[in-house]
């Protein structure tokens, strides 16, 4: 059985990013399971005002783990890090437990978030070196132990195309700045993968709807018209095992991870 880990800063990152694509697999036979790096205390709280961010946290923790049901992930691990807090943490602190992590489930795939954050959020930018350097540590490690491994782990960054990004912000789908940086996407040209969730597009919407703390904008992107983001996911394949990989003029893009 193949495996895919996700790993992400908050939740429902998983349910925006790649939700389509873990239900995908999940229905043809991998085992998924998910990472978060906090409990996403310091997001919109919705009807939840009044609450402290320990009861907010655990209140998005369940949010999470009603989404990974929905996307039929079998298991989801919490890092305990603070929401907002990741850029703070030591070198080698993140990376380290990240590193254990992937010794401990062995995934096939692994997937994060492009080096921008799609959003510019400092949690995102920092889990993603953080992932990045770890994966790293990880391919090496199975190398060395089969050198002769033909089918090495891959690491995928999650992202969103500059020409849809372009769009988005011209009907306003989506804010012009993020974090005080313009919201602008991955180059098209750099895109090696699109997976087509259409025939799971439920189970997103599905996951995306267990964060009911969010529900307000998560409604507001599902009501998109045509939403691309509800018919094909985008990857950008960072390494093979210890090969980087580039996206040449020659290469085609990928529909499968």
């Amino acid at each position: 059985m193949k495996k895919l880990l996700g790993i992400f800063a908050h939740p429902d990152d998983e349910s925006y990013m790649a939700g389509g694509t873990i239900a995908k697999y999940v229905k043809a036979g991998w085992q998924a399971d998910l990472v978060c790096a906090t409990r996403g205390e310091k997001g919109v709280r919705g009807e939840y005002k009044d609450i402290d961010d320990v009861q907010f946290g655990s209140i998005r923790q369940k949010e999470l783990e009603s989404a990974a049901l929905a996307l039929g992930v079998r298991s989801t691990k919490f890092l305990d890090y603070k929401d907002g807090a990741l850029s703070a943490m030591p070198p080698g602190e993140i990376e380290e437990k990240i590193t254990r992590i992937l010794m401990e489930y062995v995934p096939d795939v692994v997937l994060t978030f492009e080096p921008a954050g799609i959003t510019n959020h400092p949690d995102h930018i920092k889990l993603t070196l953080a992932t990045t350097f770890a994966f790293q540590k990880y391919a090496w490690e199975k190398k060395a132990l089969n050198p002769a491994d033909d089918n090495p782990p891959k690491l995928y960054f999650g992202c969103m195309p500059e020409s849809i990004v372009s769009y988005f912000v011209k009907k306003k789908y989506i804010p012009e700045e993020s974090f005080d940086k313009p919201m602008i996407g991955v180059e098209d040209k750099r895109i090696t993968t699109v997976i087509d969730i259409s025939r799971v597009k439920t189970a997103k919407i599905s996951a995306l709807r267990s964060h009911q703390s969010q529900i307000e904008e998560i409604e507001q992107h599902l009501s998109v018209p045509s939403n691309p983001f509800l018919k094909q996911e985008y990857f950008i394949q960072r390494f093979s095992g210890v090969t980087e990989i580039f996206m040449g003029k020659n290469d085609r893009i990928s529909d499968r991870l």
